[in-house]
């Protein structure tokens, strides 16, 4: 006997439908802005919600088609055509799944938030200078320097002169629907709020050009929404193995698990309700991947702005999450000609505000606040996303994130302070030593005084390698015998003790025995 809990049902319900008048525009806007059919969206966002909802392994996680590959999709269908896409998609799914029966959903979290700040900032500036062109009825450029450079002649025709142009009118819808998304979130009243504004400002924005009948750009959709479906065509699975599809599967493999996710752990941190079980959600979007790329939908991640509506809404269980994608698969199955009354204009206006959201200025302060190396590698990111493509933009970052990692893991730091009572110079070694770093080992610790008590700390070492230990050796004997010889009153001491402790799998006691017994390291 199945027991419901009708309060949970209730909130459940009430979640879902929050989450499909939130997921519904964003749907749709991403397609336009990929340039593809409404369905693509759609489709994607009824596979993101029923299937993976019900597979997920976050409940209440939402998924569905995401902004941050809005990039990608445009890139790949320019250079390999929409077939390809979709045989992508499909690919994306398997490797999906395969990594997480190989459980290395962990992996994907092991990303710089330098580099995911970066690319989600990149993504931002793009998509906002792209869709501002559609916002204001004109096509966006192929390049980021392009559509600067467009930007005055576009602003400049859609203001002036005020005749009524297709441009103008686009521009009143647009900036209309983003004034409104903006207002609608200002509001002190919390039960205003919990209606999407991007709905709220669909709604404002349709009914407005409507009824001044406004010879904008539309959505148009079939009265048969189903009539657009478009299958994987069986003969592109030969090209399964093409050295340029499955290089663009494993780049959109990594940013949607990786958002995905990275959304997982923010809604765990939301509520208390949620706790991941990461390798099963790469499998739940690994099913909704394959599956969307059969059908010819776009690329599937877990999505935060949805998930945070879910959250905000009170849903309790997966149940709102698959709701919300038959709410969808119902609205276009019986009312899909309400939505050839949406200007296009008020769509990418939505997404215009979603990337400016995208450029979190505050993530960017507190990296800088927390490590200038890493804020260097968050910059380096974005501008290489900018002037190049997503995927090598991610690989710059990459590649000086590895850089940078490689010189904090290779560099010693060798600190002195000195006691002038005791007439005593410290001299304190940080970090990791190897051979490779034997050269600055041995002009620091030749260049010390020699008029001088030497003591060398390895209080703050991490590890040593035994090229390096045998050196400091060498240098401890060859030290003691110069202040003999020449009768100093002086005296080195090297802390091995410390060094035994920083290098405990090394063979001290063969290390002792194979020097003369006198030269011997003294313990103390």
């Amino acid at each position: 006997m199945i027991n419901i809990d009708i309060n949970s049902f209730k909130k459940d319900f009430l979640a879902s439908i929050i989450v499909f008048l939130v997921a519904m525009p964003l749907a749709i806007g991403i397609s336009i802005a990929c340039g593809l059919p409404v369905y693509c969206g759609i489709v994607s966002g009824i596979i993101g919600g029923i299937v993976v909802g019900a597979l997920s392994g976050n409940s209440l996680q939402v998924s569905g088609p995401a902004a941050g590959l809005i990039l990608i999709v445009v890139d790949i269908i320019h250079n390999l055509g929409l077939d390809k896409l979709f045989l992508i998609i499909f690919v994306v799914g398997l490797i999906q799944v395969l990594f997480g029966f190989l459980k290395f959903g962990k992996w994907f979290r092991a990303i710089s938030p330098a580099i995911i700040q970066g690319m989600l900032a990149g993504i931002g500036i793009s998509i906002f200078l792209s869709q501002f062109h559609i916002m204001l009825d004109s096509k966006p450029q192929n390049s980021f320097i392009e559509n600067i450079l467009d930007l005055g002649q576009v602003i400049y025709n859609s203001v002036l002169p005020l005749n009524g142009s297709a441009h103008h009118l686009a521009c009143i819808v647009g900036i209309m629907t983003i004034a409104i998304i903006i207002g609608w979130n200002a509001l002190p009243y919390k039960k205003l709020k919990s209606i999407p504004s991007a709905l709220v400002a669909v709604i404002a924005a349709s009914v407005f050009a409507n009824m001044l009948n406004f010879d904008i750009n539309y959505i148009q959709v079939e009265s048969n929404f189903w009539s657009e479906v478009k299958f994987i065509n069986p003969s592109m699975l030969m090209h399964i193995f093409n050295i340029k599809v499955l290089l663009s599967a494993l780049v959109i493999t990594f940013i949607a698990s990786a958002e995905t996710l990275l959304t997982s752990t923010a809604i765990d941190k939301m509520s208390t309700k949620s706790k991941t079980d990461y390798d099963k959600e790469i499998i739940a979007q690994g099913v909704g991947n394959a599956l969307s790329g059969i059908v010819g939908g776009l690329p599937i991640t877990g999505v935060i702005v949805r998930s945070a509506a879910n959250i905000n809404a009170e849903a309790q269980t997966r149940f709102s999450t698959i709701l919300h994608g038959l709410w969808i698969l119902l609205f276009v199955s019986f009312l899909p000609a309400v939505l050839n009354y949406i200007p296009i204009a008020s769509l990418a206006a939505i997404l215009v505000y979603t990337g400016y959201k995208l450029v979190d200025i505050q993530a960017a302060k507190h990296i800088l606040k927390l490590s200038k190396g890493e804020f260097a590698i968050y910059i380096i990111t974005l501008v290489a996303i900018l002037f190049t493509n997503l995927f090598e933009g991610i690989l710059a970052g990459f590649f000086c994130a590895l850089i940078k990692s490689a010189y904090k893991v290779l560099k010693v730091d060798i600190d002195t302070e000195e006691d002038t009572q005791t007439n005593t110079i410290t001299a304190k070694i940080h970090g990791n030593i190897t051979f490779i770093q034997l050269p600055t080992l041995i002009e620091a610790l030749e260049s010390l005084p020699k008029d001088k008590n030497i003591t060398l700390c390895a209080e703050r070492l991490h590890y040593i390698d035994h090229a390096c230990i045998d050196f400091i050796k060498e240098w401890e004997k060859e030290r003691r015998a110069e202040i003999t010889n020449k009768g100093l009153a002086f005296d080195v001491h090297v802390d091995w003790d410390q060094m035994k402790e920083t290098y405990p799998s090394f063979k001290w006691s063969h290390f002792h025995k194979s020097h003369d017994k006198n030269d011997s390291p003294k313990m103390h």
